[in-house]
């Protein structure tokens, strides 16, 4: 995606340069498809024919979003490809994003999922044949069903033919669904990290958003989504520790009437779950807490417990 127009990129910023030969090239096929292949633009798309309308609908972008792209091969790529743009070839090297088929399997049991780039067909084809084999994504849009804008192109989801309420799009440019804000997921960039875990940490996210009545704003339901889910894990683990406090509790019973002191020493790794238990008042009575002066490890905290 760096070096030309087959490969699309959105525009961040508006720079005067001299196209090279391929954007060059690029452009002049875009035009010639775009002049021989007028249509009403309320149909122009084509998807808008009947479908499992009860099910909600997830566009994911592909460039930098599913995989990333480019002409040479200095990545640790997963694959590359053969294309050919009017009698030229190209070779392309493509990096999978982790998890990506797994990703839109999953997907496809809640959405009816759309692969739309701004790419060209003769490029993005052979790459969504190799990350979605079982072709889970039941439509596919290119750079002509794109809406030309100042700095690039958008995707027009009211396109869609799908009440918005019902349609997310997930991408890494803001650019793509500037007409539906309220519509898109902005992910992380992806390049080149095979230790990347977006799509993973979303799915859960989109698998509950599947379930809702309206998915806007996207973007606030996420962390409203994520921040429910922290508050959950929390619960849980006061509820364990409460477990382990009963459990303690009742093998000390089992031990001698003599009191005993004993002194144990925390890190401050441990300060969470001792605050834990003390918002949950699973405490024994008989634990005092003292912070002794220690000028050698501030880090450290005394603990002393008298047990009955």
């Amino acid at each position: 995606m760096n070096t030309n127009d087959i490969i699309y990129q959105q525009q961040q910023e508006q720079q005067e340069r001299k196209p090279n030969f391929i954007e060059k090239l690029c452009s002049c096929i875009y035009y010639f498809r775009k002049k021989s292949n007028k249509t009403n633009d309320k149909y122009q798309l084509g998807i808008d024919t009947p479908k499992s309308h009860s099910r909600k609908v997830c566009v994911l972008d592909l460039d930098e979003t599913l995989v990333h792209s480019q002409f040479k091969a200095e990545n640790d790529h997963d694959f590359s490809l053969d294309i050919i743009v009017q009698s030229q070839l190209f070779k392309v090297y493509v990096t999978v994003r982790p998890g990506v088929e797994n990703f839109i399997d999953t997907l496809s049991e809640y959405f009816e999922v759309i692969m739309w780039t701004a790419s060209l067909k003769e490029y993005a084809d052979p790459v969504m044949d190799i990350i979605d084999p079982s072709r889970r994504a039941l439509t596919r849009l290119y750079r002509e069903s794109c809406t030309p804008i100042q700095g690039g192109l958008t995707k027009n989801l009211s396109k869609l033919g799908r009440n918005l309420k019902d349609v997310i799009i997930i991408d890494n440019s803001q650019m793509s669904f500037i007409f539906q804000q309220e519509n898109g997921y902005l992910i992380k960039d992806f390049i080149a990290d095979k230790n990347d875990n977006e799509l993973e940490t979303l799915l859960p996210f989109l698998i509950w958003l599947s379930q809702q009545n309206d998915v806007r704003p996207v973007s606030q339901l996420f962390k409203q989504y994520f921040m429910n889910e922290s508050i959950q894990r929390k619960h849980s683990k006061r509820q364990i520790l409460s477990q382990s406090m009963i459990l303690n509790n009742q093998n000390s019973n089992k031990k001698l009437d003599t009191k005993a002191q004993r002194t144990h020493t925390v890190n401050h790794c441990d300060i969470e779950e001792i605050e834990l238990r003390a918002e949950a008042n699973i405490n024994s009575p008989n634990i005092e807490m003292k912070l002794n002066d220690q000028t050698d490890d501030e880090s450290r905290e005394t603990f002393e417990i008298s047990n009955c």
